[in-house]
């Protein structure tokens, strides 16, 4: 794994893990994000349910713990993730709709969302590509950081609406794989 992380380190500036076991399974792999942590800034995500879940995040070395609808409990286990680090960012789940076990944040419009999580005091947020005007929207009102999972070929349409930056890639099947 120190490989793999030192090839990423050479190619990229920064990554965005998403771990899937901790987001499905709530048993996020620290010990393997670690290892890409100590060799570039990352963005992680592990499938923070809790407040207290997102040191967990952040003890890996990662620059911003991601919080996403689909994992978090409630808002108000957000407000307690950013009491303990303002190095948050929040991410948007949306499947036919916002996606969270929280009412007060599932199928909700973004910009209203957004409110919300501003209040809070989150500055970072990240939304799927279908979501992304909205995303401009809240940027513009509210002063976030915007990201977006999109493809490199959206790079000029992203620039266009204000996107600071643009999650891409897999890298399975990439010369990098180990």
């Amino acid at each position: 794994m120190a490989a793999f992380a030192s090839k990423l380190a050479d190619k990229y500036e920064k990554v965005y893990v998403a771990d899937l076991d901790g987001i499905a399974k709530n048993k996020p792999q620290l010990d393997i994000v670690q290892v890409i942590a100590d060799e570039l800034p990352m963005m992680y995500e592990g499938g923070v349910r809790f407040g207290q879940n997102v040191i967990d995040m952040l003890i890996t070395g990662a620059a911003k713990a991601v919080v996403g609808t689909a994992t978090i409990v409630s808002l108000d286990e957000l407000q307690q993730a950013f009491k303990l680090s303002e190095n948050i960012t929040f991410k948007v789940d949306n499947r036919d709709g916002i996606s969270s076990f929280d009412p007060r944040i599932s199928g909700r419009g973004l910009l209203d969302l957004s409110r919300d999580v501003k209040a809070i005091g989150i500055d970072d947020l990240i939304v799927p590509l279908e979501l992304v005007e909205e995303g401009a929207m809240a940027k513009e009102e509210l002063g976030f950081s915007l990201g977006v999972f999109a493809p490199m070929s959206e790079h000029d349409r992203m620039a266009a609406l204000g996107v600071d930056y643009i999650v891409t890639e897999d890298f399975r099947g990439s010369e990098i794989d180990e």
